[in-house]
């Protein structure tokens, strides 16, 4: 795997960029929208805890930023639709455009529907409300964040020269987006698809809208998801990300105009690009043969323009 690096003088790209971010008000959300501030970003956070996101929103601006940045809150729900779309109008209106979009919202696994000892013949006739609200938060939300953010950083016109800047999305997976997680059923399957969403747009979103597009995939982070584990953790000394060692990757794919498709792998403070590494070893997971008509296959199939969408332009 390729190792990555955060550059301070790469990062110094986001002053007075506009920034939108989901999940911005604890953790890693609130480490990230914290160093866009400083940085001098002008950044639009939304978060479902009014409480943190305000709490946060008044420290910043407290603070102020040496370098111009701004900050503003929005509460939401990321399941809302229409939410999401207001805190992409409220940056747009202020701004004129929208450079980045961040997207960090996430719940833990809802507990006691897949545990023998709370899953028989009575049990299991209760809807899982609890686990398609997670996929909801987790996974369908993110979907809808890139359509909007594909929306908003769309160039004016095909004629319209291009920004200086490289415009991008940045999606927060997570390690259970790359390997197995035990016991976290839907958690693991909704940021497996986030790592799939990723794949879908890194090769298409640059050609359609020149915007970038990778992902994040934190091991073990010291925030309130950790809570339960984190004992053990440190007793064993085993690798630990800070919320500012995750915000620090994410700022670097947000800057760096040569990160698109990367699964950016973030574990003890440092980076590692997973997908290079995935695609060098195709021919060993994959069989050689096989690598070899995979790759000719992916020529063929091309962005998907010619059998993606049927003569109504719905997706079959």
């Amino acid at each position: 795997m390729a190792e990555i690096f955060y550059s301070d003088t790469t990062a110094q790209l986001l002053k007075g960029k506009v920034i939108v971010l989901t999940g911005g008000a604890q953790g890693i959300g609130a480490a990230t929208v914290t160093l866009f501030h400083e940085l001098g970003s002008h950044v639009f956070f939304g978060d479902w805890s009014q409480e943190h996101g305000h709490k946060l929103e008044q420290e910043l601006q407290v603070k102020g930023s040496i370098n111009g940045g701004s900050v503003r809150f929005h509460q939401l729900d990321v399941r809302n639709y229409q939410a999401q779309l207001a805190l992409f109008d409220a940056a747009h209106a202020q701004h004129g455009h929208i450079d980045a979009a961040i997207s960090c919202a996430a719940v833990g696994e809802p507990g006691g529907w897949f545990e023998p000892q709370d899953l028989n013949l009575e049990t299991v006739r209760n809807e899982p409300t609890p686990i398609t609200n997670a996929v909801e938060i987790n996974l369908t939300s993110v979907i809808h964040f890139t359509r909007l953010a594909l929306a908003f950083m769309k160039p004016p016109t095909t004629s319209s020269p291009s920004s200086p800047f490289s415009k991008s999305i940045t999606l927060v997976s997570s390690i259970a987006g790359i390997s197995p997680a035990p016991g976290l059923f839907s958690y693991s399957a909704a940021k497996h698809g986030i790592i799939g969403l990723t794949r879908a747009l890194a090769p298409w979103a640059p050609v359609k809208y020149s915007v970038r597009a990778n992902a994040i995939c934190p091991w073990a982070t010291d925030t309130q998801l950790l809570a339960g584990v984190k004992p053990r953790w440190t007793a064993e000394k085993m690798p630990l990300n800070t919320p500012a060692d995750v915000a620090r990757y994410i700022v670097q794919c947000t800057a760096d105009d040569g990160l698109n498709g990367k699964a950016v792998l973030v574990a003890g403070g440092r980076g590692f690009d997973t997908e290079e590494g995935i695609e060098k070893s195709l021919g060993v997971w994959m069989g050689e043969e096989n690598a070899v008509a995979f790759q000719k296959g992916q020529e063929i199939l091309g962005l998907g323009d010619s059998w993606t969408n049927d003569e109504s332009g719905k997706t079959q």
